[in-house]
């Protein structure tokens, strides 16, 4: 009787340590993703940041289908988030030179873990986009958010080396005019050249 009543007592100490352990990290997650909420909508609102918003898989996979590029090309996605476009560009153009530019801690992280599970070539930097240099890209892809495009634009037009292919998912370039613009229900894609 002793031995069981012992067994049952540690069993149940171990349960409740389980469930502490369980809890703290249930907290950490949570402050976590409190923190990351909270520094988004500042940067939204105070900074003029776009939002952490994923492309869409569907919408990805017909830029793609579209997209002609030399076999060597470079491509850079501007607040690449998890990278999405540029894993489905390196699936149709597996040479290419694949760079994603992200400011944000939480995206560029798990940029950065999902390309070490995978093992990709893709180039994540945490940077800024306004300072990165424009003029090596054959192909710019960015889904931001219009005051971001139109302080883009100015940078674009000063850096971007002739034929350069800009794709833009949801918001235009204020001031150049789209060669072409793909609908699919509420979405809209602009591409343009430089």
């Amino acid at each position: 009787m002793l031995v069981r009543f012992q067994l049952g007592v540690q069993i149940i100490f171990k349960f409740n340590h389980m469930s502490l352990a369980i809890q703290i990290i249930i907290m950490l997650l949570f402050i976590v993703f409190a923190v990351f909420f909270m520094v988004q909508f500042y940067n939204v609102v105070f900074r003029g940041y776009a939002p952490f918003i994923s492309s869409k898989r569907k919408i990805i996979k017909e830029i793609i289908a579209k997209l002609e590029l030399r076999e060597d090309g470079v491509i850079y996605e501007l607040g690449c988030g998890n990278a999405g476009f540029l894993r489905a560009a390196r699936k149709k153009f597996p040479q290419a030179k694949l760079t994603g530019f992200e400011y944000s801690f939480l995206p560029y992280t798990v940029a950065q873990i999902q390309n070490s599970l995978s093992r990709s070539k893709i180039i994540i930097k945490k940077k800024n986009i306004f300072k990165v240099d424009l003029g090596k890209p054959d192909v710019l892809y960015c889904y931001l958010n219009l005051l971001t495009m139109k302080k883009l634009e100015d940078k674009i037009k000063a850096e971007g080396k002739r034929g350069l292919k800009i794709i833009s998912y949801q918001f235009p370039l204020p001031n150049i005019k789209a060669e072409e613009i793909l609908e699919d229900r509420k979405d809209k894609v602009y591409f343009y050249s430089l």
